[in-house]
């Protein structure tokens, strides 16, 4: 070897092994090994603030995309595993499966991914599309799982060491038995489920589904299944009560579940849909709300030493263009609570489905403390009354929809 050569051989960072990853069989359901010693997923979905993720008690994250190396990285650096996902086109954003061309392209850029990062120590398995089938006609559907059937058996042959999984919009229409027959290839299978959680495992076994599985995603009871305003708007429910769903659900659908591999909870970050609080885990400034620690009692058995507030009640009554606003609020160690509010444009009647990207909604009037007065806009139409109630890190939330004739 040349000096050159072996300088920079010496130079740069020198991971170990990888893992080998298998789901076997154990009584009767199964479990996930990794190098031999059982893993059981603890997981968030997304890829920030894994060192936050790491000290709740979580062991790995999910990218619904391919991850980058720098992510794995990350994830290796903080003790965790990285649940790969491989872009699969969707018929509902027109993703075209009669045309040749791009079928053979989305093959090529799965096997191509695989390859590149399946010699990573942080990858844990791969995951074929996310939700593909979603709003597809019966026909389109088993399209999507034929596909599904060959891009598995690419992976499989590309990798080996990594089992591979396709993730559905939870257990509706036939989805677990069309899979059964019409992609065997996969070694398990990820649901994604809200308030379904609490029918999870007695879904899966009405469809007869033989396999493994794991949830890829849970959360707050979603914007389809709370009840609605007389004039249509979806009800949020308080960050305190999506907490204590987020621990009720974890026990039912995910502990003790014979055939179960873990969970990932959703979202591990802040995105706008149909709010910007419904599914975020965070603030959008990156405050930890009440939902973060309901995840770190789940997984660790312990509740932090710092809980976040609690929302108790809220009041909004609206007077002409004025909303006369009133939280009670509380602190579970007492600390004083800095409480803020803000008005915005309601979006929660759009037509985004699956997570679909919303732009984010900008506030239009604010005010602090516990009880305030919030001028409204003059122009008609639907909006939402949000607050925020602040310890010395953490936070909890809540809103109500309003309509201004």
């Amino acid at each position: 070897m040349r000096a050159s050569n072996l300088l920079l051989a010496l130079l740069l960072p020198v991971l170990p092994a990888p893992a080998a990853v298998r789901i076997v069989a154990r009584g009767d359901g199964f479990a996930l090994e990794r190098d031999g010693r059982p893993y059981f997923i603890k997981g968030a979905g997304g890829t920030d603030k894994m060192d936050l993720l790491a000290r709740s008690g979580g062991n790995s994250c999910r990218s619904w995309s391919a991850p980058t190396p720098a992510i794995l990285d990350e994830a290796r650096k903080n003790g965790l595993t990285v649940l790969a996902g491989l872009n699969v086109g969707k018929p509902r954003h027109g993703f075209n499966y009669n045309d040749p061309a791009r079928v053979a392209a989305q093959r090529e850029q799965a096997r191509n991914t695989v390859l590149a990062l399946k010699g990573h120590p942080a990858l844990l398995m791969w995951a074929l599309g996310n939700e593909t089938e979603l709003n597809a006609n019966a026909e389109d559907r088993l399209v999507v799982w034929k596909e599904i059937e060959q891009l598995a058996r690419i992976v499989k042959q590309a990798d080996p060491d990594h089992p591979v999984i396709t993730v559905i919009a939870g257990t509706g229409k036939s989805n677990l038995k069309e899979l059964a027959e019409y992609a065997p290839s996969l070694d398990a299978v990820g649901i994604n489920t809200y308030g379904g959680m609490m029918r999870l495992p007695e879904n899966v076994a009405a469809q007869g589904w033989k396999k493994a599985w794991l949830v890829t995603e849970f959360g707050p009871r979603g914007h389809w299944e709370v009840p609605k305003t007389p004039w249509g708007l979806p009800i949020e429910d308080t960050s305190t009560e999506k907490a204590a769903l987020y621990e009720k659900a974890y026990a039912h659908a995910v502990t003790a579940q014979p055939a179960c591999l873990g969970s990932y909870v959703f979202l591990w970050g802040q995105k706008q849909e149909k709010t910007h609080t419904w599914y975020g885990m965070f603030l959008p400034d990156g405050t930890p709300l009440d939902t973060v620690d309901a995840m770190t009692h789940s997984w660790t058995g312990q509740w932090p030493a710092d809980r976040a507030p609690r929302i108790r009640s809220l009041e909004v009554t609206i007077t002409g263009r004025k909303a006369q606003c009133k939280v009670d609020a509380a602190d579970p160690e007492n600390q004083p609570l800095d409480i803020t509010w803000d008005v915005r444009k309601d979006v929660s009647d759009n037509p985004g489905t699956g997570g679909d990207r919303e732009p984010p909604t900008p506030v239009l009037a604010e005010a602090r403390g516990a009880s305030v007065e919030l001028q409204l806009p003059a122009a008609p139409g639907n909006y939402r009354v949000f607050v925020y109630a602040r310890d010395r890190g953490k936070a909890a939330t809540a809103n109500r929809a309003i309509r201004i004739e």
